[in-house]
């Protein structure tokens, strides 16, 4: 299926920091597409979160929606990838002990105990429904979930960030408990010393490109980022400023 949301995150050992650039969903990039037989058989410009719905949804897709990501980042090299299904979620968000929020939107019509004001700590599958859920919710955009998806995986980083400061084997059962829902090209133990290792990196602003939103002829939402913000956006990531 295609990529709901999408991260990009930058580790830099260096300078001891870790930043992401956000990836709207509906960004126009080049995607590659296969043939009659399942091969590939060129790009064409469509909404970046399509590339992961080709291929056999497992890491065939996770290299075509890294190749998207790469061409968008004017063939930035991506080093690894990990994709987890929104299945998962609830896991995650359990994990860390639960994440709290005051809901802006109602969502009774799914879960009774989700009405717009209230404030309640999400458990379980009400994590799933409160960053997946759009047609139904609110004004039912994708930016408007987006904004949604942000402010949520701001607090459930500070506090898988906090597990880990306290116990280096967090890691390691938040793996095990999530790998059913995880493809990646990273081994186990690799992923599990980079996030150890980067624990106490400073964590920069996230990095959303500006752009332009409209509806294309098909009657579905497509966004523009800004040529000069991408370039912006990669020199942030990638690039050391030389005095």
């Amino acid at each position: 299926g295609q990529a709901d949301f999408q991260r990009l995150i930058v580790i830099d050992s260096k300078d001891k920091t870790v930043r992401q650039l956000k990836i709207d969903r509906d960004t126009m990039a080049e995607v590659t597409v296969l043939g009659m037989l399942g091969n590939p058989v060129g790009t064409t410009q469509m909404q970046i979160s399509l590339a992961h719905g080709f291929g056999d949804g497992k890491e065939e897709s996770c290299g075509y929606a890294r190749d998207a990501v790469s061409r968008l980042l004017r063939g930035e090299n991506i080093d690894f990838y990990l994709a987890m299904s929104l299945d998962g979620i609830s896991v995650l968000n359990d994990l860390a002990g639960g994440v709290t929020v005051t809901l802006e939107d109602d969502f009774s019509a799914i879960d009774p105990a989700m009405t717009k004001g209230t404030t309640l700590t999400l458990q379980g599958e009400q994590a799933e429904t409160y960053v997946r859920s759009r047609r139904s919710i609110g004004v039912g955009t994708n930016e408007a979930r987006m904004a949604r998806q942000e402010s949520y995986i701001r607090q459930l980083s500070v506090q898988l960030d906090e597990k880990l400061q306290k116990d280096q084997n967090f890691a390691v059962d938040a793996y095990d408990a999530l790998q059913p829902y995880l493809t990646t090209s990273m081994a186990k133990g690799q992923l599990v010393n980079e996030a150890w290792a980067a624990k106490d990196y400073t964590r920069l602003d996230t990095i959303k490109p500006d752009g332009t939103y409209q509806v294309g002829e098909d009657g579905f939402m497509e966004f523009y980022p800004d040529a000069d913000a991408l370039q912006q956006a990669v020199l942030q990531l990638f690039y050391e400023k030389v005095e």
